[in-house]
């Protein structure tokens, strides 16, 4: 198997928060939107980007496990205590954000620990990782539950992993939500790293991408339509960090919004439907998380 950065990976965790962002501000005297909607949709997409964060830091360090030696060019774990048991082929790692918290460049403080756990190299086909969030906290909502990540791989591209994950969230008022997601990801990796591309699609055989209660205790689903395809050398040339192609549906209550994010173009733009209207939007463009 050849050996290359996981630049593909980085940087799909924070994607849904310019989403995020864009949909509340844009409708603030919109009919077709209520500020409840606005709000179970917004809750959506601070979960997602959240709880994905923290397998993209796992993931990071894997890769650095994998490599043989650790940089610490993620600016995320910068002055976390970090510590590795055991080989590249079974072991444990812990990002220890400590009880004071790690506070990173763009204003995010990080508590608590982010435990890893691996049975074979998380490249290579069949290996297994988990990931444990323990006390772990950001920006003062904490998030518990675990992550297991299977490699399905059948060669070297696309690289492959199915990912089951159970998690609850739990806001400084007391509010909590939970979610559990049964999701697919693929790294179709190129000659050019700076040319890969990540795929996510929903498992096969599971009804939901995502589901569980939103901070308000709405019930809530996500189902992707089509795989949601993120670029890296968007991301590098117009800072474009949401999906550039692909559809998902997410459902709350009894209502349904269809999210659409084109068919590969390079831009921030994507669309919502709801009740047959459909409005264009656009994406914050730069990878900021505030």
């Amino acid at each position: 198997m050849k050996t290359q950065k996981m630049v593909g990976l980085k940087g799909i965790s924070t994607v849904m928060i310019a989403f995020v962002l864009v949909l509340a501000s844009c409708n603030k005297d919109d009919s077709v939107f209520s500020l409840q909607d606005v709000q179970n949709l917004s809750t959506d997409g601070a979960l997602e980007a959240a709880q994905d964060e923290t397998q993209d830091i796992a993931t990071g360090e894997l890769n650095a496990n994998d490599d043989g030696a650790r940089v610490e060019a993620d600016d995320r774990t910068k002055g976390a205590i970090v510590t590795k048991t055991g080989t590249k082929d079974a072991g444990t790692i812990t990002i220890d954000f400590t009880a004071d918290g790690k506070t990173d460049s763009k204003g995010n403080l990080r508590k608590g620990k982010i435990e890893i756990s691996w049975t074979g190299r998380w490249r290579a086909s069949q290996s297994v990782h988990i990931v444990t969030l323990n006390g772990y906290s950001i920006n003062g909502i904490g998030i518990t539950g675990t992550r297991t990540v299977t490699n399905i791989s059948t060669n070297d591209s696309p690289l492959t992993w199915t990912i089951v994950a159970n998690h609850t969230s739990t806001w400084p008022d007391g509010a909590t939500a939970t979610r559990t997601v049964n999701r697919t990801r693929q790294w179709i990796r190129a000659t050019n790293p700076l040319d890969d591309k990540v795929i996510v699609s929903q498992t096969a055989g599971a009804t939901t991408a995502a589901a569980g209660k939103n901070r308000y205790g709405k019930n809530y689903s996500v189902k992707i339509i089509a795989p949601l395809e993120y670029s890296v050398s968007c991301v590098g040339s117009n800072k474009v960090y949401k999906p550039v192609k692909g559809t998902k549906e997410v459902t709350v209550e009894s209502k349904v919004f269809t999210v659409d994010f084109g068919t590969g173009t390079c831009d921030n733009s994507f669309t919502v439907t709801f009740n047959g209207k459909t409005r264009t939007f656009t994406s914050k463009n730069d990878s900021s998380n505030d």
